[in-house]
């Protein structure tokens, strides 16, 4: 059977799941808060579940943290969320020659990923 209490996000899980996202992306707090014009006693509270978010400030945090708004209720990335993100930071590179050489790069990792599953 289930019950609203199975879909209601903590404002602590929040706070683990910025935390997180944060981290997977190498930002600072201080880098964060500035990003999304808070302080960074702020986002400490946030990410320790002792301070609301409100839900109009999400899309800006899901924005600087490459992740998608509904990442803070589903606690996870999905594939197409990754592709999202990946694509994102590719079309960041400043030139032809940088996409070209990242190109390789995802292509030789590929070939080494292929390789290793199969040997084993």
């Amino acid at each position: 059977m289930f019950t609203l209490d199975s879909f209601v996000v903590t404002q602590a899980e929040i706070g683990q799941r910025i935390q997180q996202a944060r981290e997977r992306i190498g930002m600072s707090q201080r880098d964060f808060a500035e990003a999304v014009g808070k302080d960074q006693t702020a986002v400490s509270l946030y990410e320790s579940g002792k301070r609301k978010v409100a839900a109009t400030e999400l899309s800006t945090f899901a924005d600087v943290l490459e992740v998608p708004v509904s990442y803070f209720y589903e606690g996870k990335i999905e594939p197409d969320d990754l592709d999202h993100i990946l694509l994102s930071e590719f079309r960041k590179l400043p030139n032809l020659e940088a996409k070209q050489m990242i190109l390789q790069m995802v292509r030789a990792l590929s070939s080494l990923f292929k390789q290793h599953a199969s040997d084993q």
